[in-house]
This record gives C-alpha cells, structure tokens and sequence, in this order.
C-alpha cells in the first residue's frame, strides 16, 4: 500500500501536468520576446523587425525584438539556452551560430543539444567582386589564374569568422587551389581596398558594391547563392560559371529553447510561416535579394547539423575568437 507522502508527489506531477498541457492550449496568452544576438540596426535586427509586427498578428499577442549582442552572438544565444521552454523566449540565429561551436569550443551552451529548431526564415547571397586591374572577368577565369599560380589572389574578409571570411573559405575550398586571405576590421574598410586595387576579390552584399561597380571603381564577377538575385539579374552565379553547386549564402532562422513542447514548436512554426507568406514581409525583405524559405523544425534540425559539421571542415585552421 503506498503511502500518503507518495500518493501526494503522484498527485503533484499530475497536476503540474495539467498545468502544462492547459499552458500548451492556450498557447500564446502573453508577449513573446526574440532575442537578437546582435546590435539594434544591425542586419539581424533588421530581419526579425522585418516580420515580427505580422507575427504578432497572427499569434495574437505582441512579439518583441530583445536586441542583446556580444559574443559574436554568444551573449544573447545564451540567454535562450537557458530561458523556461515555454515558448515565450525565442532566438533569432545566423550562420554564426554553426560556425561558433568550431570557433569558439568553450561555448556556454551545447549547439546541438540545447534548442529547439523552429524554422529557416531567409537566405541571401553574396556579390563577388574584384580590382578592375585583375586579369580575369569571370569565375572560369578566376580558376585559371588560381590553378596557374596558387597563392596569387587575394580575397578581402571582413575579419575572422564575418560571414564574408566564411564565404571566401568555401570559394577557396572550390577552387582547389590556395589563395591569401586578408582580414580587415569591418566590410568598409575591405571594399574600399579592393576598390583601389589593393586586394583582387572581395565577397559582400550586392547594395554596397553595386554604386562602385556602376562608378566603375571596380567590377562585379558573379553572385554566390544558387539563383541569380533580383537586383542585378544579369550577374551569372558563381555556380554557372564553372564551380558548380557553389552555395554560400547567409541564413537566418528561429529557435527555441530544448524541450519546448513539440505542440508550442508547430504552433510557432505555423504562425512564422503565414508571416514570412505576407507581401509587406516580402517587400521588407527584398533589399536584401533574399530568399524567404520556411521550413519545418525537422528540416531546419538537419540543416543546423549539416553546417555545424561542414563549418567544423572548412574552419578547422582558423584560430579560437576570444
């Protein structure tokens, strides 16, 4: 016969988990946050201001953007980590967020183990540009010049670890030939370099090479997602060009903390999706030649492991970011 004490803790579970499913129902009855592991006015800012006033229609509760940067996105992927798993706390994340498991192996939180996938919001793509003195004006000619000379071209980054320094590895990686990557502090200071001839090439965003190549200060070689973008239609992928299947893009997509209930997790998943299917969320997002692609939690799960594990590759020489 079991006692009183084990008869009240039997009753106490059940009873928290009714608390639980009743929560789950009537998921969402308050405000929910997203954190942003970087700066206000930033690009991650920019994404998730770009569709949460529609998320929040949806889910009928307002959904507030906690700008918390540092870290390179550490501090604010963080306090996901370990924020309740009800549904309430949500992060925004980036490539960074696959790359810093190799760049920064004493993170705080378990990449892997610690969230629960929601969903891919965006991709964009990188412009390729170059000196206008460099002897080659295609991706197939780039080949040639790298393979006829290895370590001749330099390719401007933006520091260790910027989604252009990630870009410029998977371009070396390729081509199959070595060529000298040369960091700076910010894009700024990089294209301006490659615009006075100093460095050959350079991955950025289309907007910012876009009035220099127009000025003739330097020259567009290709763009680096899988379709052409719709801001300079004309601009070839680098995959067309010869290295076929090149994709390096930049991504944005949305967690949770781990043991968010799967219910509350398709529930976001949902709501994200008719959000991202608005037109006034699509005109937001198209300066930026993205593309929206919301996916399922299942499918954003691969996908996180799948570049956890290619970045592992291709970063394995990069020094710790302290």
């Amino acid at each position: 016969m079991k006692s009183k004490g084990s008869q009240w803790f039997l009753i106490s579970i059940l009873f928290s988990q009714q608390l639980l499913f009743a929560a789950q129902d009537n998921f969402p009855n308050r405000p929910v946050r997203i954190v942003v592991p970087f700066a206000a006015g930033g690009g991650g800012d920019f994404i998730a201001r770009s569709f949460v006033d529609k998320l929040s229609e949806v889910l009928k509760q307002p959904v507030l953007v906690d700008n918390r940067g540092g870290g390179n996105t550490v501090v604010g992927t963080d306090v996901v980590a370990k924020a309740l798993p009800d549904g309430y706390t949500l992060g925004l994340v980036s490539t960074s967020f696959a790359t810093n498991p190799t760049l920064m192996p004493q993170l705080p939180y378990k990449t892997l183990e610690d969230f629960s996938p929601i969903s891919l919001v965006i991709t964009y793509p990188f412009g390729l540009a170059a000196r206008n003195g460099l002897a080659a004006n295609s991706v197939s000619e780039i080949i040639e010049l790298s393979k006829r000379a290895p370590k001749s071209l330099t390719i401007a980054t933006s520091g260790d670890g910027s989604a252009s320094h990630l870009a410029a590895l998977m371009f070396e990686d390729a081509l199959g030939a070595p060529v000298v990557l040369v960091a700076y502090r910010g894009a700024g200071p990089a294209i301006n370099d490659v615009a006075a001839g100093h460095v050959d090439l350079l991955f950025t965003g289309m907007s910012q090479i876009k009035p220099l190549a127009d000025a003739n200060r330097l020259k567009i070689i290709g763009t680096s997602g899988l379709n052409r973008i719709r801001s300079e239609p004309s601009a070839k992928t680098i995959s067309e060009q010869g290295l076929k299947g090149f994709n390096a893009v930049v991504w944005w997509g949305l967690i949770a903390p781990s043991n968010t209930s799967k219910e509350i997790v398709e529930r976001l998943n949902s709501a994200l999706r008719l959000a991202l299917n608005n037109s006034d969320v699509s005109k937001r997002l198209d300066v930026v030649d993205g593309e929206i692609h919301p996916t399922s939690p299942q499918e954003f799960d691969v996908m996180i492991r799948q570049e956890v594990a290619r970045w592992k590759r291709l970063l394995s020489s990069v020094k710790e970011i302290q």
